[in-house]
C-alpha cells in the first residue's frame, strides 16, 4: 500500500466547486434550450406582475391631479386601469406557470441523471476503497444525500425561480420610475450580503459534518445488524449501543447549532426590511417635496418593494435548505469524481482481445496500513493451468487472491496477465479477463435467469441452462429467489456464482476458498463443479481442502505471508516438507471421519 493510500480519508470523496460545476454542467448541457425557454417566460412573468403596482400608482395621481391614465381620464381611466391590471396578472401567472413547469421539468431531468451517475459510480468503486472507508457513507450518500438533494429541488424551486425573477425585474422597475429609488437597494446590499457571507462560512461546514456523522452513524447500524450474533454471543450491546449513540448525539448537537446559525440569518432579514422601507419613505418624502416624482410614482415605487418582502424572504429563507442541499451535492458528485479518478488510473480496454491467459506475479509485497501480510510473493501460472494455494489463516492466501483479480491494489511489485500489468486495465476489462469467486457470494432478488444474466445480459435460455449444468445445478429458470423469495441452500448460492463464471467465459479464474461455506455433504459436489469450471482456463484456486490441491497441477504453500513450498503434489508429499506434514495430518483427520464401509458419507 502506497504511502498515499494510507493517509487517504476514512470517508469518499467530497467534490470542490468546480467540480460540482463541471459535473452538474455536464448533465444540464442537453437541456440547454429548455433552460433558456423558461428564462424567457420567467423573466416574462415577472415583468407582467409589475403592470399592476404602476398603475395603483397611476391611479393615485389621477385622483390627485388628474392625470390620464392611457389616454384616459376619470371613470373610464380606472376601468381601463382595472382591465389592465386584470390582463397582466393573468399573464403573469400563465407565463410564470409555464416557466415554472419548463424549469422544473429540466431541473427534475438533471437531477435523475445525476442519481443514475451517482449509483453507477457507487457500484463501480474499488472494492478496496469500500472496505476502508466502510459501507455507511456510500451508503448514506446514495439514499439520505441523493434524497435531500432531490426534496431540496422540489421544494425551493419555485422560490428560486419565482422570487429571483421578480427581484431582478422588480429593481429594473423601481430604476425606470426614478434611479434614486434604487440608492435602497445599493444601501441594503451590503447588510444582505454580509448576513449571508457569515451563514455561508458557518452553515455549510456544520451541514458537511452533520452528514458525516450521519454516514457514521449508518456504517456503525448496519455494522451491528450484520453482525448481530457476534454481537449478542460476546455481549457487546453496549459497546455497540454507545458507539450509534455517539454519533446520533453528534447530529443533535450539529442540529442545534444550524437552528442557532439560522435565528441569527432570519433576525438580519427582518432588520434589513425595516431599514429598507424607512429609507424609501424618506427618499420618497424629498423627491416629491422637490418635484422630481408625483406622489403616484411614489405609491409605485412603496408597493414595489413592499412586494419584494416575500420574494427576498424566500430567497433567504431558501439559503438554509440550499446549503444543505450543497453539501449534499458535493457528497453526491464526490462519489462520481472518486469513480472517475479510479476509472483514469486504469484505462487500457482489451474488450473483444481475449487474453490467452497466463499469470505471472514479480515481487509482489502488499500491507493493511503499517502491517505487510504478502512479503516477495513469486508466481507463475501458465495459461490453462491450475495453482493450488494452500496455508494456514493469516498465511496471505485471500489478500494474494484479491490482488490476482485486481479487486485490491499490488502495494509494490506487479501482477502480470500474458506479460502486461493488470493494474493498467481498465476495470471493466480486467473483470471480463479474470473472475474471482469467493466463499461470501450473493443471490439477487429476482428469478434465476436475471440473476445468471447479470455475468452475461445476452444469453438464451439454453445458454444459462448449459451453465447451471456445468455447476451442477438443476433449477427453473422463472424461480424466484431472494431474500424475500425463494431462499438458496449455501450450496446453492455457490453453485449459482459458479453458473455465472460460465456464462462469462474468462481465461483466468481465481476461486477464493469458494467451496468452503459447502458442508460435508456438498462439498465433493462443489470441488466437482469448480473443477469443470477451471478446466481449461488458467486458475488459482485458494483451496480450503487439501483433496482440491491434490487435483491442481502445481500447488503453492504460503506462511506468514511468504510462498514456503511450491510444486507437484506428490513431489511435495514425497519431498517430507511442511506441505508433507500438513497432508499427513489432514489425511488422519479425514481417516477418523470416514463412515464405516457401505454407509453414506
Amino acid at each position: 500500500m502506497t504511502a498515499a493510500e494510507r493517509t487517504t480519508p476514512a470517508q469518499l470523496t467530497v467534490a470542490s466547486t468546480a467540480q460540482v460545476r463541471a459535473v452538474v454542467g455536464e448533465a444540464a448541457r442537453p437541456l440547454r434550450a429548455r433552460f433558456l425557454a423558461a428564462f424567457v417566460l420567467l423573466v416574462g412573468g415577472a415583468s407582467a406582475a409589475l403592470v399592476a403596482p404602476r398603475l395603483m400608482g397611476s391611479i393615485v395621481d389621477l385622483a390627485r391631479s388628474g392625470h390620464s391614465i392611457l389616454g384616459a381620464t376619470g371613470a373610464a381611466a380606472v376601468w381601463i386601469s382595472g382591465a389592465a391590471m386584470l390582463a397582466a396578472t393573468a399573464a403573469s401567472a400563465l407565463l410564470t406557470a409555464y416557466g415554472f413547469v419548463l424549469m422544473a421539468g429540466a431541473v427534475d431531468r438533471v437531477i435523475a441523471r445525476l442519481r443514475e451517475r451517482v449509483i453507477d459510480s457507487g457500484m463501480h468503486l474499488p472494492l478496496a476503497r469500500l472496505e476502508r472507508v466502510g459501507p455507511g457513507d456510500l451508503i448514506a450518500r446514495t439514499t439520505d444525500d441523493v434524497t435531500v438533494l432531490t426534496q431540496t429541488v422540489n421544494e425551493t424551486l419555485p422560490a428560486i425561480t419565482g422570487a429571483g425573477f421578480a427581484v431582478a425585474v422588480t429593481l429594473v422597475g423601481m430604476a425606470v420610475l426614478d434611479w434614486r429609488f434604487v440608492l435602497v437597494a445599493l444601501v441594503l446590499a451590503p447588510v444582505y450580503y454580509f448576513a449571508i457571507r457569515r451563514y455561508r462560512r458557518q452553515a455549510p461546514a456544520q451541514y458537511l459534518e452533520e452528514r458525516r456523522h450521519r454516514g457514521r452513524r449508518a456504517a456503525e447500524l448496519l455494522a451491528s445488524v450484520r453482525g448481530l450474533p457476534t454481537v449478542r454471543a460476546f455481549g457487546l450491546q453496549g459497546d455497540r449501543r454507545a458507539r450509534i449513540s455517539e454519533h446520533s448525539w453528534a447530529v443533535v448537537r450539529l442540529a442545534v447549532t444550524i437552528r442557532i446559525i439560522n435565528n441569527r440569518l432570519f433576525g438580519q432579514i427582518n432588520f434589513a426590511e425595516w431599514l429598507g422601507m424607512t429609507l424609501l419613505l424618506a427618499i420618497g418624502f424629498q423627491l416629491v417635496r422637490d418635484g422630481a416624482v408625483t406622489v403616484g410614482a411614489v405609491t409605485a415605487a412603496t408597493l414595489y418593494f413592499l412586494r419584494l418582502f416575500g420574494p427576498i424572504g424566500q430567497l433567504m429563507l431558501v439559503v438554509d435548505p440550499i446549503s444543505s442541499a450543497t453539501a449534499s451535492l458535493q457528497r453526491v458528485v464526490g462519489v462520481i469524481v472518486e469513480n472517475e479518478g479510479a476509472d483514469g488510473a486504469a484505462g487500457a480496454d482489451r474488450d473483444g482481445d481475449r487474453a490467452h491467459g497466463e499469470l505471472r506475479v514479480r515481487g509482489l509485497r502488499f500491507a493493511y496500513g503499517d502491517r505487510e501480510v504478502l512479503h516477495d510473493v513469486d508466481l507463475a501460472v501458465p495459461a490453462g493451468r491450475t495453482v493450488a494455494v494452500v496455508g494456514a489463516s493469516g498465511a496471505g492466501k485471500s489478500t494474494l487472491a484479491a490482488i490476482l483479480a485486481g479487486a485490491r491494489p499490488a502495494g509494490a511489485g506487479a501482477v502480470l496477465l500474458d506479460g502486461a500489468d493488470i493494474a493498467d486495465l481498465a476495470p471493466a476489462s480486467r473483470a471480463r479477463q479474470i473472475c474471482l469467486v469467493t466463499q461470501d457470494v450473493h443471490v439477487f432478488a429476482g428469478t434465476v435467469a436475471d440473476d445468471l444474466r447479470l455475468a452475461a445480459p445476452g444469453a438464451t435460455d439454453d445458454e444459462l441452462r448449459a451453465a447451471l449444468a456445468v455447476a451442477g445445478l438443476e433449477l427453473d429458470l422463472d424461480r424466484e429467489v431472494g431474500a424475500q423469495a425463494g431462499a438458496l441452500t449455501p450450496v446453492q448460492a455457490q453453485q449459482v456464482a459458479l453458473a455465472r463464471v460460465a456464462l462469462l467465459d474468462p481465461p483466468v479464474v481465481v476461486l477464493d476458498e469458494a467451496t468452503a461455506e459447502a458442508g460435508s455433504a456438498g462439498a465433493a459436489e462443489l470441488e466437482d463443479a469448480a473443477q469443470r469450471i477451471t478446466r481449461g482456463r488458467t486458475a488459482v484456486v485458494v483451496a480450503h481442502r487439501l483433496a482440491q490441491a491434490a487435483r491442481a497441477d502445481e500447488v503453492v504453500l504460503m506462511a506468514d505471508g511468504r510462498v514456503i513450498e511450491r510444486g507437484p503434489h506428490p513431489e511435495l508429499v514425497a519431498a517430507g516438507g511442511a506441505y508433507a506434514e500438513l497432508w499427513a495430518a489432514w489425511s488422519r483427520g479425514r481417516e477418523r471421519l470416514s463412515p464405516p464401509r457401505g454407509t453414506d458419507e
